[in-house]
């Protein structure tokens, strides 16, 4: 949501706030589908029916890109490993998500401060990620602009950008991502707007309209782009949650030609007590734009890495990525201090030590398999419990994710109707309450199909 804003004791008294504030509207409960006894399951990957190109999974170094410092060099390297590196068991990230700082780097007219702590421990995550594991793709969302910029004088409780402001708040994006490009030595893929238009919070916040976001956008945003040589697509609008999203947003904003034109990404959060992401954005699929998922987290507060709750973000990633339509799925943080959920990593530098929650190692049954470029393809399960998400990979021709939420083990026979040429066979992976994406012997694929045992609460890889 916006988390943590200072790594400091202040961070918990914020994250609490900001729990308070929400606690009406938001939340991430989620109900698992009720157990099944079947034993046999049938499942169809059709390879004549392509449907979205997914672009990755990622999650936020904002705020806490800082903490790595804080840990040996040793586990450093383990942290790092385990969220970006794809040939390992782990969350095999694609993408970081960034924070601009924008009301620290720019505190008052004519005045900035590119080496900021928040954007320079950034700047050394992106440089390291990429030297070490060949991730370059980051998006930047921005929590408050230049507090001089707003009507409330303020970086937080909300408050909107004064509209004689556009021009320079375009300008001081385009300021940031040059300025970031030089220092790294590659361009943002995506600028967001905004991150959670729709919160006033306690801590760095902006509230937009969609009015106010299409005239920004169109007017101002996207010529500063063009006219900067910049190729960052624009993303809008990052709402907190995407409950009534096509009313709220999709529509009142893409119904606008201008902002359509200069919008290039639609995306929204998962915050919502009723967000369903198995409900696609019908405004984002008449007017042909990508959505994308852009954070969730647990924010109950208590550390849970069970398989339990790793199941549950299977179900997540499984109805965004299937019948949402959605083309890329973000984490919140890619690590938290603070012993709850809001991370992949829970970790804790005063013992120089960290947990890995099931949460990741389910993340990476479905990151680790389907890279960016990947296409989404329709596919079906005859058992409700059983949850099947395929893609045509960019590596291979299968990879195919069994998640079963039942309490019994499901024999499952998957056909693929339209692949050409299957291989002889593929290769399982497992994540399970004792095993984190553990490599199994392959199966035989005969006659355009194979058969697997996926056991309860188990997530199953098998690609090839």
């Amino acid at each position: 949501m916006g988390g943590r804003f200072q790594p400091q004791p202040g961070a918990a008294r914020r994250f609490l706030g900001r729990c308070l504030a929400l606690s009406l509207a938001l939340g991430c409960c989620v109900v698992a589908p009720a157990p099944s006894r079947a034993a046999n399951v049938t499942v169809n990957v059709d390879y004549n029916n392509a449907r979205q190109t997914f672009e990755g999974f990622g999650a936020s170094v904002t705020w806490v890109a800082n903490d790595l410092d804080k840990f040996s060099a040793a586990k450093q390297t383990q942290i790092l490993d385990l969220l970006y590196d794809a040939s390992k068991p782990g969350a095999a990230l694609s993408w970081v998500r960034v924070g601009t700082f924008l009301c620290d780097f720019n505190p008052a007219p004519g005045v900035y401060d590119w080496n900021h702590w928040g954007i320079q421990s950034q700047m050394r995550w992106l440089q390291r990620v990429r030297a070490a594991y060949g991730v370059d793709r980051y998006m930047t969302s921005t929590w408050s602009p230049p507090a001089w910029m707003k009507d409330n004088n303020s970086c937080v409780n909300g408050g909107h950008v004064l509209p004689q402001f556009y021009p320079d708040l375009a300008a001081l994006k385009v300021e940031w991502l040059r300025q970031a490009k030089a220092q790294l030595g590659f361009e943002a893929k995506v600028e967001s707007v905004q991150n959670e238009p729709n919160m006033r919070t306690t801590y760095d916040s902006c509230e937009w309209t969609p009015s106010e976001i299409s005239a920004f956008v169109a007017n101002n945003l996207q010529p500063a782009l063009a006219a900067g040589g910049l190729t960052a697509r624009i993303m809008a609008p990052e709402p907190a949650y995407y409950s009534n999203f096509d009313a709220s947003w999709g529509n009142p904003v893409l119904s606008n030609p201008s902002a359509r034109a200069a919008i290039s990404i639609v995306a929204t959060h998962g915050y919502g007590r009723t967000d369903d992401f198995s409900k696609p954005c019908s405004s984002c699929a008449q007017h042909n734009k990508p959505v994308w998922q852009t954070e969730d987290s647990n924010l109950d507060g208590r550390y849970n890495g069970s398989i339990d709750d790793g199941m549950t973000w299977a179900t997540e990633i499984y109805k965004a990525m299937n019948a949402g339509r959605f083309g890329a799925w973000f984490y919140w943080w890619v690590m938290t201090l603070q012993n709850d959920n809001q991370g992949l990593v829970n970790a804790d530098p005063t013992t120089d030590s960290f947990q890995v929650p099931k949460r990741l190692y389910v993340l990476g049954q479905f990151s680790r398999f389907i890279r960016p470029g990947a296409v989404v393809l329709a596919s079906t399960s005859s058992d409700a419990t059983l949850q099947v998400t395929a893609v045509r990979p960019t590596t291979g021709s299968v990879a195919v994710v069994l998640a079963n939420n039942g309490r019994s083990a499901h024999t499952v026979t998957v056909n693929l109707p339209g692949l050409t040429m299957p291989p002889a066979s593929l290769t399982p992976y497992r994540t399970s309450a004792g095993e984190n994406q553990a490599q199994l012997a392959p199966v035989a694929v005969s006659s355009g199909a194979f058969t697997i045992t996926i056991p309860a609460k188990s997530v199953v890889t098998v690609a090839g």
